[in-house]
């Protein structure tokens, strides 16, 4: 995955001034180029790749080390786009005709008037413009974000500009997407972050001052049980005869194999038979671009050798459904409390287990499992390649009989 952020050097942090660099990285290589301007390193974000500040002239700097980047950006993009390995060679020698004097920023685009451009329009160009370097479902998930704004400036009969994204527009599409749209706090949330990002992408670009959208605040909402397979479920699903109905049968392949190795659906859904070597397989996730070698165990390795040519092809949202037919097939029909909140309001209803599964079940499941099986922590980070400790424990859920026999080891 190639990828490109404004740094400076972190050797020079004692220096009045020090060079400001895109650092481009391509295949896990990093490589920086200047762009001819410095800064003091005190004044230095590295969180956010920009001088800190807000005021005018701190935006429009800003603003113009983001127009060097984007030559950049554009470069790799038109050969991604052409079908050419974007490598350091090729983006060098396409920058060196577009290299600025170092003596001057480049000017602002003169058509750029302050807080007047639609956000409609730059939420598309955000996901145009991000579209490379993010997994195709999170392109998703912001298109369906950028359909709810539509359907908000539409029944409020507004033109949506970056000036009038204050606190009062926030509360009326919190009120909007709540009560008009019901849809869960959970949901909502991520609707705010992701306006807040397109936001922020807005005021790294000087298209704005408008800092309001900084105090958006998240809504109380519960998180969803996680919902996974205990350890005879699993093998319920394992061991069930379908030969009568091959359509689920497949569909049970997959969701094993997801629930044994924690892979995401955007990973075993692209599984050759190129990607097993000695015992594991070996590929780069297509979510976050990491390289993984996953050990194989009794039951993936046996979900594989059903397919020496490929695994079936299923989309995700066939998957979903196809899924949820399954788990009612075989019985995975337990009653569960799902509680959520719209607005204020409580809900809670019982459905059976069968009507929750997913793809995302299966990351789940293998993670309380190997939990639960006695798999220390930072072994199984190094398969689920989650960097940090709490994202991984969202993941998981300790089921009760397993606390109880915890505590009667460790206590007696």
């Amino acid at each position: 995955m190639a990828t490109t952020k404004l740094v400076i050097r972190s050797d020079r942090k004692t220096f009045d001034k020090t060079t400001i660099y895109v650092q481009y990285t391509h295949k896990s290589v990093k490589k920086k180029f200047s762009t001819g301007f410095s800064i003091d390193p005190n004044c230095w974000n590295g969180a956010t790749g920009k001088v800190s500040g807000t005021s005018k002239e701190i935006v429009e700097f800003n603003a113009r080390l983001q127009i060097v980047k984007g030559r950049i950006d554009k470069i790799v993009q038109d050969a991604i786009l052409a079908g050419e390995e974007p490598s350091f060679v090729l983006v060098e020698e396409r920058l060196k005709s577009l290299l600025i004097s170092p003596n001057k920023l480049p000017e602002l685009p003169k058509q750029q008037k302050l807080n007047n451009k639609d956000l409609l329009e730059l939420f598309a160009e955000y996901i145009a413009v991000t579209s490379a370097s993010k997994a195709h479902g999170t392109i998703k998930q912001y298109k369906s974000t950028l359909n709810h704004l539509k359907a908000y400036a539409t029944v409020r009969n507004i033109k949506l500009t970056l000036t009038y994204l204050d606190t009062n527009f926030y509360h009326d599409l919190v009120q909007f997407l709540t009560k008009e749209l019901e849809l869960t706090n959970g949901t909502v949330n991520n609707q705010i972050k992701r306006v807040k990002v397109v936001m922020g992408y807005a005021l790294d670009k000087g298209l704005t001052d408008n800092i309001s959208f900084r105090k958006f605040k998240l809504l109380k909402h519960t998180e969803a049980d996680i919902i996974y397979l205990t350890q005879s479920e699993l093998q319920t699903l394992f061991e069930a005869n379908l030969s009568t109905e091959p359509r689920l049968a497949k569909v049970r392949d997959l969701f094993i194999l997801g629930c044994t190795t924690g892979l995401r659906h955007s990973d075993f859904s692209t599984i050759r038979p190129e990607n097993i070597e000695n015992d594991q397989l070996v590929l780069r996730t297509v979510k976050t671009g990491d390289w993984l070698r996953l050990d194989l165990n009794q039951y993936s390795r046996t979900i594989l050798q059903r397919y020496p040519d490929g695994l079936p092809k299923l989309s995700q949202q066939k998957f979903n459904e196809y899924v949820k037919e399954l788990g009612q097939h075989c019985g995975i029909n337990k009653s569960t409390l799902v509680v959520h909140y719209q607005g204020t309001k409580r809900i809670a209803e019982r459905v059976p287990k069968y009507s929750l599964l997913s793809s995302h079940t299966g990351r789940r499941t293998f993670v309380t499992q190997s939990l639960e099986r006695g798999m220390p922590i930072e072994v199984l980070q190094k398969f689920t390649t989650h960097k940090d400790l709490k994202t991984l424990m969202r993941y998981a859920k300790v089921a009760d009989a397993q606390k109880k026999l915890q505590m009667e080891k460790a206590w007696g």
